[in-house]
């Protein structure tokens, strides 16, 4: 299955991994792989996680980080929609939705 990022989405987890990579512990190499683990359960059951918005968004959420990832499902793909850190801006992703 297809995973794509909307240019804002990759901007966000591009951003979150420069910002841990940048701390004492380089966590960014962390980050990565638990967005990649997380990323897998999505690839294997899509329709698994709650849906938050009327369009198709789901969102599932990191287990080590505070961080949730945003998708929809297209036939053949999963389109990421925001990469969303828990306590910054809640719904600010909103306006990404067609």
């Amino acid at each position: 299955m297809n995973v794509s990022f909307l240019p804002e989405a990759e901007t966000e987890y591009m951003e979150a991994v420069r910002f841990y990579e940048d701390q004492p512990a380089k966590l960014g190499a962390l980050l990565i792989h638990e967005f990649e683990r997380t990323m897998a359960l999505v690839i294997e059951k899509p329709e698994a996680w709650r849906l938050v918005h009327p369009s198709g968004i789901r969102r599932i959420s990191l287990s080590r980080f505070p961080y949730s990832v945003f998708y929809r499902v297209f036939s053949g793909g999963i389109q990421i929609t925001a990469f969303a850190h828990h306590r910054r801006r809640p719904g600010y992703w909103l306006t990404r939705v067609r």
